[in-house]
């Protein structure tokens, strides 16, 4: 009879270690994605040009404009399904935005518009925004306009930060 209350004793010693061990890895998860969003907000707080964005990871590059977004008052939830596997960001459930990064040179293709548009029809979402360092050809500006997508260039997007930039020093002044 020992031998049956110590092997209980130690199966509910076990499912207790197990139990601590997921608790502590969820309480460690958190805490890292916080950090991480701190961090996110301080790197929105300090892109002063198109050199600062062009040097971030991808992920951190995507996160930081989903920030830029989230200071203008929009719901922001992030992505990961956009057409050819690609990541977005979707703005208050109605604006499928797609995030490239390339050289402050590069001209945004027409193609690149069609694909929003198809996983854009595909979702029944109808409107979005193609978000790039560079600029757009006339060609691929013209079939956003007939397709409801926003076109925003590298200037546009340094104009964002600044303004949300600017928000944020305003809030933090008047607390």
């Amino acid at each position: 009879m020992a031998k049956t209350i110590t092997g209980d004793f130690m199966l509910i010693m076990y499912l207790l270690l197990i139990l601590v061990t997921i608790i502590v890895y969820e309480l460690v998860s958190w805490i890292i994605h916080i950090y991480y969003l701190v961090k996110i907000s301080l790197l929105a707080d300090n892109i002063e040009c198109k050199d600062d964005l062009l040097y971030l990871k991808l992920k951190d590059y995507e996160y930081v404009i989903a920030e830029v977004f989230r200071r203008q008052g929009y719901k922001v939830q992030m992505s990961d399904h956009f057409g050819e596997g690609g990541n977005g960001i979707i703005l208050n459930d109605i604006y499928y935005v797609i995030v490239r990064k390339e050289s402050y040179h590069n001209l945004v293709e027409i193609e690149q518009a069609k694909k929003l548009v198809k996983h854009m029809r595909d979702n029944n979402i109808h409107r979005g925004m193609i978000i790039t360092l560079g600029d757009f050809k006339s060609n691929t500006k013209n079939y956003c306009h007939m397709n409801v997508i926003k076109c925003i260039n590298g200037d546009q997007l340094i104009q964002m930060f600044k303004s949300v930039q600017a928000l944020s020093a305003q809030s933090a002044f008047l607390r």
